[in-house]
C-alpha cells in the first residue's frame, strides 16, 4: 500500500472511530425513559426550580410588589399566598425602581432575611446588563440562588422586537439556569393586549414557564373580563398564573391588592359558576353528560365551549364520570364531598389550604374523613349523597 492510500485509510479509520465515539456518547430513548426525575418547586405550582420563568403584566400592575413579596417568602421558606416554598437566597436585580420606592415597599412588606438587592446604580458594583460583557459577574453569585430581573426591558439595551437579539439575551439567561440558578424575569405586556407578552416571540419561546398578572373583574355568570386603568368599579381582582405555554402543570390564583400590605388571596370568579352547576347536578342526581351540559347552558348563561371548559375544571372536584355499558354514553355523578379550591384568607401569610372555622364540628369522624380525603383539605357548602337524597347543608368553611 503506498503512502497516499495509507494516509487515506488512517483518515477514514479516524473518522469512523470519531463517529463511534459520538454514537456511544448519545443517550438512548430507554435510558432517558428510565430516569427517575421529579419536578422541584421553589414556590409550589408557580415557580419551578432550575428554570426561566417569565412573569409578565402591564406596566404599573404590581409585578414588582408581587415579586418582592415572593422573594421575601422564598428567602424565609414561609408560604407565599398559602403555597409552600423552599428556603433559598434571593438576588433581586433591579433596573427600574428608585431607591425610595424599594424603601417604601420593604417597609410595608416587613422584615426579610436572605433577600439582597443588586441595583443598576449600586454605589460599589453596578448590576451588569445582560447584553454587556460583564454579565459574567452573575456567574459569581451563589449557585442555586433565585435571580429576579426587574425588568427584561431595563436589564439590556437590545431591541425587544428582534428575535436574534432576544435570542442572545435568553441564551445568556439559559447559561445561568444551567449553572443551577432559578430565573424569574419580569416583563411587560404588548401595547394592545394584556394577554400577550411584549416583543419578539423568542422571549416566550425560550422561557421555560410563563406566568401572567392580569387585572380582571368578576361578572355575574362567573366569566372574566379585562378592565382598564380607569375602571374603579370596586370588586376588582387580579389573576396570577399560567397564561401561555408551560412545560409544567398549569395553575392560577386570584388576588386583591392591599396598598398597605401587598397582594392577598381572593375568591376564584369561576367558583360560583361551578357551584351552580354542582347544585343543579345534586338536584337531578346522576345525569347523562350531554344532557347535563345542555341543561347548564341556560342556567348559567354560557356557551357550549365555556361550559365544557368549566366541566373539565369541576371534574374530580364536584363531579365524576361513570362509564356505562354503552360506551357512547357517559354518566355524571355528584361527588359526595365536593372540594373547593383554593380557599382564601385576607390574613397575609396564612395557609389558605388549612382554614377551618371554629363553629364547624371537626371532631366528627365523617368530617375528619372528608378533610383527609379532599384534595385541598376542605369541604363544600352543600354536598350530595345520592341522586334522590336531600342535599345536606353544612356550615361553610369558606
Amino acid at each position: 500500500m503506498d503512502d497516499f492510500n495509507l494516509e487515506e485509510s488512517l483518515i477514514q479509520d479516524a473518522k469512523e472511530q470519531e463517529k463511534n465515539e459520538i454514537l456511544l456518547s448519545l443517550e438512548s430513548w430507554e435510558s432517558i425513559r428510565a430516569l427517575d426525575i421529579t419536578i422541584e418547586w421553589i414556590v409550589d405550582r408557580l415557580i419551578p426550580k432550575d428554570s426561566i420563568t417569565l412573569l409578565f403584566g402591564k406596566g404599573g400592575i404590581g409585578k414588582t410588589w408581587l415579586s418582592m413579596d415572593m422573594a421575601r417568602s422564598i428567602a424565609s421558606g414561609t408560604p407565599f399566598l398559602g403555597l409552600g416554598t423552599v428556603k433559598t437566597p434571593v438576588i433581586f436585580v433591579d433596573f427600574e425602581n428608585p431607591l425610595a420606592v424599594l424603601n417604601t415597599r420593604t417597609q410595608k412588606l416587613g422584615e426579610a432575611d436572605g433577600v439582597f438587592f443588586w441595583r443598576a446604580n449600586n454605589d460599589k458594583i453596578k448590576a451588569p446588563k445582560l447584553d454587556k460583557s460583564d454579565y459574567e459577574l452573575y456567574k459569581q453569585l451563589p449557585q442555586g440562588a433565585i435571580l429576579i430581573f426587574d425588568t427584561l426591558r431595563a436589564s439590556q439595551d437590545k431591541d425587544e422586537n428582534k428575535s436574534d437579539e432576544m435570542g442572545l439575551i435568553m441564551g445568556r439567561l439559559k447559561e445561568l439556569r444551567d449553572m443551577g440558578f432559578t430565573i424569574i424575569l419580569l416583563h411587560h405586556t404588548a401595547k394592545n393586549s394584556d394577554k400577550i407578552a411584549k416583543g419578539s416571540t423568542a422571549i416566550v419561546d425560550l422561557a421555560d414557564h410563563i406566568l401572567g398578572l392580569t387585572l380582571v373583574r368578576k361578572k355575574r355568570d362567573g366569566q372574566e373580563i379585562i378592565v382598564d386603568d380607569e375602571d374603579s368599579d370596586g370588586d376588582l381582582v387580579y389573576r396570577f398564573g399560567v397564561r401561555e405555554k408551560t412545560r409544567f402543570e398549569p395553575y392560577q390564583i386570584y388576588l386583591t391588592l392591599n396598598p398597605d400590605r401587598g397582594f392577598e388571596l381572593a375568591p376564584d370568579p369561576q367558583e360560583d359558576t361551578l357551584k351552580e352547576m354542582f347544585d343543579y347536578l345534586c338536584e337531578q342526581g346522576s345525569m347523562n353528560k350531554t344532557k347535563f351540559l345542555d341543561d347548564c347552558k341556560p342556567i348559567i348563561g354560557l356557551g357550549q365551549k365555556k361550559i365544557r371548559k368549566l366541566f373539565d375544571i369541576g371534574q374530580g372536584r364536584y363531579w365524576k364520570i361513570e362509564k356505562t355499558s354503552d360506551h357512547n354514553i357517559q354518566k355524571v355523578n355528584p361527588i359526595q364531598f365536593g372540594s373547593f379550591s383554593p380557599l382564601y384568607s385576607s390574613e397575609k401569610g396564612k395557609n389558605e389550604n388549612s382554614v377551618l372555622q371554629d363553629d364547624v364540628n371537626t371532631d366528627s369522624p365523617e368530617i375528619q374523613k372528608t378533610i383527609e380525603n379532599s384534595e385541598f383539605g376542605s369541604f363544600s357548602k352543600g354536598f350530595c349523597q345520592s341522586a334522590k337524597q336531600e342535599i345536606i347543608e353544612v356550615e361553610s368553611i369558606l
